[in-house]
C-alpha cells in the first residue's frame, strides 16, 4: 500500500535579518510573501522516506547534520531517508556566510535552531498524517521562461549575464533544460500534493524585501486554478548556468513584478499538464545515499599571480552604498568586483582550507517509474541531461541544491574561459569534480 503525509511550517525571517544571495549583506524590510519548510513523507510496508523544501537560498551540510540528528532523535519512521532541498530563493535569510566579507554576523543561531525545530515538526506531522492514498507523474515543456546565462562572447570569452542586447554576444555556451516534470499525489479524488521539478534561477526581484520569488507565485496560480490549496513544492532542477534573463529583450526583468509574471507563467504550465496525469504504481520505495570528498579547488601559479596583479590595481575600490552588487557588475567590471573575486582566487592559497570534505548524495524511487537524485550544489544544466539520459526511471527528478551546497559545479570543458560561476574561491570544489559526480548518481539510481 502505497501511503503519504504532508504538513509545513512558516520560517520566515524577523524584521531586519539580513537576506543572502548578493555580494552586499541586505537588512530586510519586511516581507512580499511568507517563507515555508514543506515536508512530505512517502510510505509502502516498512520504506518510509522524505523529502523537505526550503523556501531558502540554500542549506549547508552542516545544518542538514542537525535535521537529521533531530528526526533520528524523534524516532521518526523516515529518520536516515529524508532529501533535504532549498529553493534557492535569493530574497531569505543567510543559513552561513554566502560569499565572505561583512557576513560573519548575518546567520542567526536564533533562526537556525528555529529552522531544524520547525523542519522536525513538519516531518513528524507530516508522518501522524500518513495515509493511504495514489500517485501520478507527468511531463511537459516550456521553452520561454529560461535563458542561458553564460554567453561566448565575440573575443571568445565567456561572460555571465552580459547584459541585454549586448552587441558583444557571440552565442550561449550551452543549451536550456526545458522539461517540466510534475508529480502529483491524491488522497480520495483530491488533490494533496504536486511537486514541480524545474531548471530555472531563483533571482527575480532583488532588493531587501523578504520573497518565495517565482516558486511561490506558481503555487498561488495552481491553487487559484484548481480551487483549492494543494500545498505545491518546487524541486530546484540543475540551474548553475540558467537564469530567467532574455537578453534579446531590454525589458525590466528584476522586480517582484517579474517573479509573478514567471510564477503566473509555470503555474499555467503545471495546470495545463495536469489533464496529461498518468497514475503510478508504487508498491515499492527505496532510498539509498553515499558520501564522496569534494576536494577544494587549486590554482596554478599563473592564476595567482594574474589575480595579485588584478587586486592590487583594485585595492582601494569600495561598494557604492544603496544598491545590491550582482552579476551583472562582474560583466561591467566594477572595480570593487574585479577585486572581490581576485582576493577569493588568492584565498584558494593564502586561505587554503585543510582537511577533507565529504559530501552526501542521495536518491529515492518510486516503483520503476519515478525517481528523484540529489546534487548538493548549483550544478550546470548537463548533469540533468546526463542523469537522465542514464537513468532507468522514465521520469527521474534532479534536485540541485540537495543534502548540502558547496556552490556552482560545472563540467571539466566549463572551466578556464571565463564566467563569475566557475570563479575560483577556497570553498569551491576542484573543477575536475563533475564526472565523478555524475557517476556517484547515477550508480545509486541502477
Amino acid at each position: 500500500m502505497f501511503e503519504f503525509g504532508f504538513s509545513k511550517e512558516d520560517i520566515t525571517p524577523v524584521w531586519g535579518l539580513p537576506l543572502v544571495g548578493y555580494f552586499n549583506p541586505r537588512p530586510n524590510r519586511g516581507a512580499y510573501d511568507r517563507l515555508s519548510v514543506k515536508a512530505a513523507v512517502f510510505r509502502t510496508g516498512d520504506e518510509c522516506v522524505g523529502v523537505v523544501s526550503f523556501d531558502l537560498c540554500f542549506v549547508t551540510r552542516a545544518l542538514v547534520k542537525r535535521f537529521q540528528e533531530g528526526v533520528a532523535k524523534a524516532g521518526l519512521p523516515c529518520a536516515g531517508k529524508v532529501i533535504y532541498s532549498a529553493t534557492h530563493t535569493h530574497t531569505g535569510p543567510y543559513t552561513t556566510p554566502c560569499f565572505g566579507p561583512g557576513e560573519e554576523d548575518c546567520c542567526s543561531e536564533e533562526y537556525l535552531s528555529d529552522l531544524v525545530a520547525k523542519t522536525v515538526k513538519a516531518l513528524t506531522d507530516a508522518c501522524k498524517s500518513l495515509a493511504p492514498a495514489e500517485l501520478y507523474s507527468t511531463a511537459t515543456n516550456c521553452h520561454s521562461l529560461a535563458f542561458c546565462r553564460r554567453f561566448v562572447m565575440k573575443n571568445g570569452k565567456t561572460l555571465t549575464n552580459p547584459g541585454k542586447l549586448n552587441p558583444e554576444i557571440d552565442h550561449p555556451e550551452d543549451e536550456i533544460d526545458s522539461n517540466v516534470y510534475v508529480m502529483a499525489v491524491k488522497q480520495e479524488g483530491q488533490y494533496r500534493l504536486i511537486m514541480t521539478n524545474i531548471s530555472n534561477h531563483t533571482d527575480t526581484i532583488g532588493g531587501d524585501y523578504v520573497s518565495g520569488d517565482w516558486p511561490v507565485a506558481m503555487e498561488a496560480e495552481i491553487q487559484h486554478g484548481l480551487d483549492c490549496g494543494v500545498p505545491v513544492m518546487t524541486i530546484i532542477a540543475p540551474q548553475g548556468n540558467i537564469n530567467h534573463f532574455n537578453v534579446a529583450t531590454d525589458a525590466n526583468q528584476t522586480c517582484y513584478a517579474e517573479a509573478r509574471r514567471i510564477g503566473k507563467a509555470y503555474g499555467q504550465i503545471v495546470l495545463s499538464a495536469l489533464y496529461g496525469l498518468n497514475k503510478v504504481e508504487c508498491d515499492k520505495i527505496t532510498f539509498a545515499n553515499t558520501e564522496i570528498e569534494m576536494p577544494y579547488m587549486k590554482v596554478t601559479d599563473e592564476e595567482y599571480a594574474e589575480a595579485k596583479k588584478v587586486y592590487e590595481a583594485n585595492k582601494d575600490a569600495t561598494m557604492e552604498a544603496g544598491r545590491d552588487f550582482t552579476s551583472e557588475d562582474i560583466a561591467k567590471c566594477h572595480p570593487y568586483v574585479m577585486k572581490f573575486f581576485a582576493e577569493r582566487l588568492m584565498s584558494c592559497r593564502d586561505k587554503a582550507i585543510p582537511g577533507v570534505r565529504m559530501e552526501e548524495f542521495a536518491a529515492i524511487t518510486f516503483g520503476d517509474e519515478i525517481a528523484m537524485a540529489t546534487l548538493p550544489c548549483e550544478a550546470f544544466v548537463e548533469f540533468t541531461r546526463e542523469i537522465r539520459k542514464a537513468s532507468k526511471y522514465p521520469m527521474t527528478f534532479v534536485a540541485a541544491l540537495a543534502q548540502g551546497e558547496i556552490g556552482y559545479i560545472g563540467m571539466p570543458h566549463n572551466y578556464g574561459n571565463g564566467g563569475y560561476e566557475t570563479s575560483p574561491s577556497n570553498t569551491v570544489a576542484d573543477r575536475n569534480i563533475g564526472p565523478a559526480m555524475l557517476k556517484t548518481v547515477k550508480d545509486l539510481l541502477k
